[in-house]
């Protein structure tokens, strides 16, 4: 059950105004419980990273254990519970900056940042986001910088801002691809197909989305594919294409209802407003 109040729904249904927000994945992290987190399995997820903090701490090791809490955070941050996230985010926080763990301090900062962005906390979360990206940059942490920098575009997404939010979409874009991260592709491809639909053009979105569809099927990332069919079922409808929104919102349904995740409830409202309701593609509130 989704604790914290969904903030989409207070925005209508906008295509545009969804909360994706990037979920940054060190990849030292992809332990106990990091499959089953990329394939939507968060209860199980939840469990393993839960005894992972116990063994941590009965071993003394603070890196496992701010790792552990790290991770805790993210199953809390998919389901939409924002303050259990937060809570264990800045637990984590505490430990790295103990320990001097500089690379660790900057992905909970972003995640920090993702909390704040699906609250509609633009300032706090740019704030959090503009630390972890000088903290990647000094470093030279370019898998951290890349998944920064789109969320960044995503803040720019919301203030309206659709051409700074492309270039940082797409300077995110070409990073991934670089470093040869799939799941980052696709969920940068998928930001960048919101940007294009939010500023008028539905065609290009389309095409991000369809590319994204195709990536995740790929790598099994269901929680980017469910935001690829939600995103191509937007743009589908901007164009009045009913039939074929439908068919993909339903799509996006499915999935997001089975990985629990709170985005469902704002693909219901678009799914039931459908005929009615219309797309600007505008600015989101």
């Amino acid at each position: 059950m989704i604790s914290e109040p969904l903030v989409t729904l207070t925005r209508r249904w906008s295509c545009s105004a969804r909360p994706a927000t990037w979920p940054a994945r060190p990849a030292r992290w992809a332990t106990w419980g990091g499959v089953e987190l990329l394939q939507g399995r968060y209860q199980q997820a939840g469990s393993r990273f839960e005894q992972a903090l116990a063994l941590r701490r009965a071993t003394g090791d603070r890196t496992g254990q701010a790792r552990a809490l790290g991770n805790l955070g993210r199953v809390e941050l998919k389901q939409g519970r924002y303050t259990q996230a937060a809570d264990w985010l800045r637990q984590a926080l505490v430990l790295f900056r103990e320990i001097g763990d500089r690379i660790g301090e900057a992905y909970i900062l972003n995640y920090l940042g993702d909390v704040n962005l699906r609250q509609g906390r633009h300032r706090q979360a740019a704030g959090h986001f503009e630390q972890a990206l000088a903290l990647n940059r000094e470093i030279g942490n370019r898998p951290g910088e890349a998944y920064v920098l789109a969320n960044l575009g995503l803040v720019d997404l919301r203030q309206g801002r659709y051409a700074q939010a492309v270039a940082r979409l797409r300077h995110s874009l070409a990073l991934l691809r670089e470093i040869g991260d799939r799941s980052g592709e696709a969920e940068a491809l998928n930001g960048l197909g919101e940007v294009f639909l939010a500023a008028g053009r539905p065609g290009q979105a389309r095409r991000k989305h369809a590319t994204a569809l195709e990536l995740t099927g790929q790598i099994g990332d269901k929680y980017e594919q469910a935001r690829a069919h939600q995103g191509l079922a937007c743009a589908y409808h901007a164009d009045g294409k009913l039939d074929q929104a439908r068919r993909h919102w339903q799509e996006a349904l499915t999935l997001y209802t089975t990985l629990g995740a709170p985005e469902a409830d704002q693909v219901r409202l678009q799914l039931a407003t459908a005929g009615t309701a219309t797309t600007t593609g505008g600015r989101p509130p």
